[in-house]
């Protein structure tokens, strides 16, 4: 009787916090706190963001080859039009910066320009270098790489150590010390496992090369100043509808062996980091695993709790689950997309990446949304 008391303790603790947080908070968020000040009020000088397509706010769409998405993407941004982003309207990225004091994510890296560049060289606000379709790995994707990412930073970083006044390298290093470093990635690794029918067998060789690689971005971030590490963990994969559109099931339930792949690797990253900082190879730094896999599994298990009506089809597409096709131009869409868990076969909806935000940046870590602690903890620290 203990146990299943706490249990529907915390679902009620859910509740609150998603009705009143995703509502409450960031109308209250420092940004707002500020309004009718010169100054909007920020928890962090910069937000730097690294990762895929779940972060992603427009870097592809100025690749050579790549053409830019186009509407229904960007339909509830405001003055509906597509940024790039592989949603309705904002993403995770957004609404992290939202969090943080933020009117929205820091620009595409691709996107800047010497005018757009000059309150980054300050080291304020920051930059976003997430690419869709990138992986951890640099063979998953077609587009900017994890590890070109991390160049493109460390580019960066050498333009504001040019435009520190003198100052050197040491202020550079100190107000980054006290930005965040977003990252969401790993789910198009997985991806592309399950795409070409990986065994079981080969599972353990994969987790060694994702992590092998992944710690090597963190590090080479660390190296560069990074100190405050927020990190998205990969979703359930069988609970997207492109996934469930393949099994015979999918219309109600997700799909095991896929939730599996994804739940077994983010076991053995958070391992992994922990090893990591405790060992002292990252002197200085803290971290949050923020838990999009909790999220989206309690979403998908509480729907009405968490505001949804829809969490097995896609809002915008078509075939099986609205999943088969893409979201193009000439596809279907739902009206009422915030009662929607996805908005295509594989992306969350805004409304998703909202209260998905809100979760791993203010629930109580017990709760299971953020470990070891969540991202208002680190960035108050």
């Amino acid at each position: 009787m203990i146990g299943v008391s706490i249990v529907s303790y915390y679902k009620s603790l859910i509740m609150v916090l998603l009705a009143l947080l995703v509502c409450v908070s960031l109308a209250a968020s420092p940004a707002t706190a500020a309004a009718g000040r010169a100054e909007e009020v920020h928890l962090v000088p910069a937000l730097y963001v690294f990762g895929d397509s779940t972060v992603d706010v427009g870097n592809n769409q100025y690749l050579p080859g790549n053409s830019a998405l186009e509407l229904p993407y960007g339909i509830d941004f405001p003055h509906s039009r597509p940024t790039g982003r592989f949603s309705n309207g904002y993403n995770v990225a957004d609404f992290v910066a939202k969090l943080l004091g933020f009117k929205r994510s820091p620009p595409a890296y691709l996107s800047l320009t010497p005018r757009t560049s000059r309150q980054i060289l300050r080291g304020l606000r920051g930059v976003n270098y997430a690419s869709g379709r990138s992986g951890i790995l640099d063979t998953t994707g077609n587009t900017i790489t994890l590890t070109k990412q991390i160049e493109y930073f460390a580019a960066t970083k050498s333009k504001m150590v040019a435009h520190s006044g003198g100052q050197g390298s040491s202020s550079v290093d100190e107000l980054l010390s006290k930005s965040l470093f977003l990252i969401s990635d790993g789910g198009n690794d997985m991806f592309a496992f399950l795409q070409r029918n990986g065994t079981a067998s080969e599972v353990p060789s994969l987790y060694a090369d994702l992590l092998s690689n992944y710690t090597r971005h963190v590090r080479a971030l660390h190296d560069l100043g990074a100190r405050r590490f927020g990190i998205v963990d990969v979703p359930p994969l069988g609970c997207v509808p492109s996934v469930r559109a393949t099994s015979p099931d999918g219309a109600s339930r997700c799909v095991d062996g896929a939730n599996a792949l994804a739940r077994g690797f983010n076991d053995a990253f958070r391992a992994a980091l922990a090893n990591l900082t405790a060992s002292g190879a990252l002197p200085g730094a803290r971290y949050s695993v923020g838990s999009s896999y909790s999220v989206v599994s309690y979403f998908t298990a509480h729907p009405g709790a968490a505001g949804f009506r829809e969490v097995a089809s896609a809002c915008c597409g078509g075939g099986r689950l609205n999943a088969q096709t893409g979201c193009t131009p000439n596809a279907t869409y739902c009206s009422h997309r915030g009662e929607y868990l996805f908005w295509d076969g594989v992306h969350g909806t805004q409304a998703t990446s909202k209260k998905g935000a809100v979760a791993i940046f203010s629930a109580p870590p017990q709760m299971g949304f953020a470990a070891p602690i969540n991202f208002k903890q680190l960035v108050s620290s």
